[in-house]
C-alpha cells in the first residue's frame, strides 16, 4: 500500500500593515498629518515610528525617503527611518528651523502623558519612558526629553532641539534637513511623483519589462530659498534625491477661529499666544465657542490660577480629603475613558460622548456636594467679577480628554456665575445646545462687542444678546479645504477613499512605539 505524503500545513504570515492601510493616499505616498483623529504630540511622534517601520518591513528593498514637514512626526519619522536602515532620507520645511510651530508659544502647555488622568502614571512628563510607566525598558522613540511636569510649547522645542541634537551627535546615518521651500515647488512634485509612481505600478503589474523612470529632485526644485538647516552639521547632498516613497507630515490646516456672521475680537491661533492670562481678564466677560479640548482649556486657562488642567487637579490633591474624594470617583472615570476611547476607534456615534459625560457629571456631582471638594475648587478661581462662559453647539461635549471632560464638569458643579458665591472668584457657565447666531460691532450704546446666541437649527427662532464681550475665543477645529494631504494631492476631503482611509485613523495608537 502506497504510504500517504504527510500534510504539511502552511504557515499563516501576519505582517504590521495597519499604518500602510491607514495613512496611504497615492501610489508610494503616506499623510502623517491629514484627517487624523489623535492628534497629540505623542500620537504623532508614535503614528511616523510605526508607518516607517512597518514601510521598511514591506519593502525591504526601498533606500530612499522624502518627508515633508519638520514638526515632532516629520522629525520622528526621519530620525526612524535612519534608524531602520534607509540610506536617503531628505526631510524639507517652509519654516526656517524645525518645530517652529512651538518657538516662542509660552501660553500652551503640553506633556506626553498628563491627559491619561486618572491612570497612574499620568503625573510625569519624560518622553518615552519614566520610572512609573510600566514600558521603561520597552518604549523606544529617536527624540526624547526629560520633564517632571508639563511644561510649554516654547520650551518643548528646546528639548526638542536638545534632543535632535544628542541623536544627531552619534547617528551612523543622518538626514538631510532642507528649510525654505516653496510650497507650491513641494506640492508639484508630490503630484508628479504620484502620477509616475501610479504609472509605474501599471507597468509592474502588466510584466513590462520597460517602465518609466522614477522622479528626482534636488534642492533647486523647491525654490531658489531652498537651503540645509545650518544648525547641525550636514554632508553635502547628492547630485540629485531619487524617493522611493513621500511621506507628508506638513500639519493639520488651517483653524476656524470666525463665527459665521458678523464680525467677533480677534481669535489667536491654537498654537499661539494669547492674552487669557492677562491681568485684567478677571474682571471682563470672555465667551468661549465649542466642545473640544482646545475650548474647555482655554475656558479652564481664563478662569482659574491654572495654565493646564494637571496643575488644577494637583493643587486639589493637595488636600488629603480632596485627594481621597477624587481617588472614590476615578476607577469609574478610567472605566469611561477606556469605552470611549475603544467606541470612538469604531464608531462615530455621538453615545460615546453622552457617556462619558454623564460619568463626569456623576462625578461631579459627587465631589460638589463635599464641601472641602468645593473649597479647593472655589480658591482655583481667579479673583474678580467678570466671568467665563463656554457654549457649545452640541448636547455633549465633543472630543476631549477625560482630565479636560471632568475638570470642566467639576467646576460648572462648584462655581456659580454669581461672583458673590464664589469668594470673590469669577463667575461661569456651562451652556449646551448653544450657537452664534451673529457678532455685533461696537457702535451707539454699545460701548464692546456683543453676541447674539440661540438654539440651532430651533423651530421657533429664540436668541439672546451677550453685551459686553472683552474676549471671545473660537473653537471649531480645522478647515477640511485647507488640509495639507488633500492639498498636496488636489484631492477632495470628500472623496470615497480618503474618507474610509479616515475611518482606519481613529484606531487609538499605544503610548509609545516599542521595541
Amino acid at each position: 500500500m502506497k504510504k500517504k505524503k504527510p500534510v504539511i500545513s502552511k504557515k499563516f504570515e501576519e505582517i504590521d500593515s495597519l499604518s500602510l492601510l491607514a495613512h496611504k493616499v497615492a501610489s508610494n505616498v503616506f499623510d502623517l498629518s491629514s484627517g487624523q483623529v489623535n492628534v497629540s504630540i505623542r500620537d504623532q511622534m508614535v503614528r511616523a515610528q510605526h508607518l516607517v517601520s512597518d514601510l521598511r518591513r514591506a519593502d525591504p528593498a526601498a533606500k530612499s525617503l522624502l518627508i515633508v514637514g519638520m514638526g515632532v512626526a516629520g522629525m520622528n519619522a526621519a530620525l526612524a527611518a535612519c534608524e531602520a536602515g534607509f540610506s536617503t532620507v531628505c526631510v524639507v520645511e517652509t519654516a526656517p528651523r524645525p518645530f517652529n510651530m512651538f518657538r516662542e508659544v509660552t501660553s500652551r502647555f503640553v506633556g506626553p502623558y498628563m491627559y491619561e488622568w486618572p491612570s497612574p502614571f499620568h503625573a510625569r512628563q519624560s518622553y518615552p519612558s519614566h520610572y512609573s510607566t510600566p514600558w521603561a525598558a520597552h518604549g523606544v522613540s529617536p527624540l526624547a526629553w526629560e520633564a517632571s511636569e508639563p511644561i510649554s510649547a516654547a520650551d518643548l522645542a528646546i528639548r526638542l532641539d536638545q534632543g535632535l541634537r544628542a541623536w544627531w551627535a552619534v547617528a551612523k546615518s543622518k538626514p538631510y534637513l532642507v528649510v525654505g521651500i516653496g510650497k507650491k515647488t513641494v506640492r508639484d512634485f508630490v503630484v508628479k511623483f504620484a502620477s509616475t509612481e501610479k504609472l509605474r505600478a501599471a507597468q509592474r503589474e502588466a510584466g513590462g519589462k520597460k517602465m518609466d523612470a522614477k522622479q528626482q529632485f534636488t534642492l533647486a526644485t523647491f525654490g531658489a530659498r531652498a537651503k540645509l538647516w545650518h544648525e547641525v552639521k550636514q554632508a553635502a547632498p547628492p547630485p540629485f534625491f531619487e524617493p522611493d516613497y513621500v511621506i507628508l507630515a506638513a500639519g493639520m490646516g488651517k483653524e476656524v477661529l470666525d463665527i459665521p456672521n458678523g464680525p467677533v475680537p480677534a481669535t489667536p491661533r491654537f498654537w499661539s499666544n494669547d492674552g487669557l492670562k492677562a491681568p485684567t481678564v478677571p474682571m471682563q466677560r470672555v465667551v468661549v465657542l465649542g466642545g473640544g479640548d482646545g475650548a474647555i482649556q482655554d475656558a479652564l486657562r481664563a478662569l482659574t490660577i491654572h495654565h493646564h488642567p494637571a496643575s488644577f487637579i494637583d493643587q486639589l490633591e493637595a488636600m488629603p480629603a480632596v485627594r481621597q474624594a477624587l481617588d472614590n470617583e476615578k476607577a469609574a472615570l478610567l472605566s469611561a475613558d477606556r469605552q470611549l476611547r475603544q467606541h470612538s476607534s469604531w464608531s462615530l456615534k455621538p453615545s460615546g460622548f453622552a457617556m462619558a459625560d454623564l460619568a463626569c457629571r456623576q462625578a461631579a456631582r459627587n465631589l460638589a456636594s463635599n464641601a472641602a471638594v468645593k473649597e479647593q475648587v472655589l480658591k482655583a478661581l481667579r479673583k474678580g467679577t467678570g466671568e467665563v462662559i463656554l457654549y457649545v453647539r452640541e448636547a455633549t461635549l465633543g472630543k476631549a480628554y477625560m482630565l479636560n471632560r471632568f475638570a470642566i464638569y467639576l467646576l460648572a458643579a462648584c462655581v456659580s456665575r454669581d461672583c458673590g458665591r464664589n469668594d470673590g472668584g469669577m463667575g461661569f457657565v456651562l451652556q449646551f445646545d448653544t450657537e452664534v447666531k451673529q457678532g455685533l460691532p461696537p457702535g451707539g450704546a454699545r460701548k464692546k462687542f456683543a453676541l447674539e446666541v440661540g438654539a440651532p437649527n430651533a423651530l421657533v427662532p429664540s436668541v439672546e444678546i451677550v453685551d459686553e464681550v472683552d474676549h471671545t475665543v473660537v473653537r471649531f477645529g480645522i478647515d477640511a479645504d485647507t488640509i495639507p494631504g488633500p492639498q498636496l494631492l488636489q484631492l477632495s476631503a470628500d472623496d470615497r477613499m480618503y474618507r474610509e482611509r479616515t475611518t482606519l485613523k481613529r484606531v487609538e495608537l499605544p503610548f509609545v512605539a516599542m521595541r
